[in-house]
């Protein structure tokens, strides 16, 4: 150390770790990040059931249609959970739609649902297998 460099340390107080601590304490820390990374990864590629709202459409004030696709396992069965909203955000229509076991991965589906008031969008909370 120089001259500059000790009165420094005299005012201020040294390091509070030095500096090969510091550094496994850096790559401890970006191991604990790649691990968490790589857990939330997994695990959002392992839900074996994706769906997606294709459109929907107002057929009256108090229904309204929802085109949805559901990934899956062909011969899988799943139950979707649809809610439709008002300009507020608030659900004002809910329904659950069984998927019967298809031949192919992706499948398109229709369900109508009514509302108690008028709806201005449609939305899948979820599918979970049967």
């Amino acid at each position: 150390m120089n001259d500059a460099s000790d009165r420094r340390a005299d005012r201020y107080g040294g390091p509070l770790v030095s500096r090969r601590t510091a550094r496994v304490l850096l790559g401890l820390a970006a191991a604990v990040f790649l691990a968490v990374v790589v857990y939330v990864g997994i695990q959002a590629s392992n839900n074996p059931v994706r769906s997606e709202v294709l459109a929907y459409d107002h057929l009256a004030d108090d229904v309204i249609a929802v085109d949805y696709q559901v990934t899956m396992d062909p011969g899988t069965e799943a139950t979707c959970s649809i809610q439709a909203l008002n300009k507020g955000r608030a659900q004002v229509g809910f329904v659950e739609a069984a998927v019967p076991a298809q031949d192919a991965r992706r499948s398109v589906h229709h369900v109508e649902i009514s509302t108690q008031g008028e709806a201005v969008s449609a939305e899948i909370i979820s599918c979970t297998t049967r």
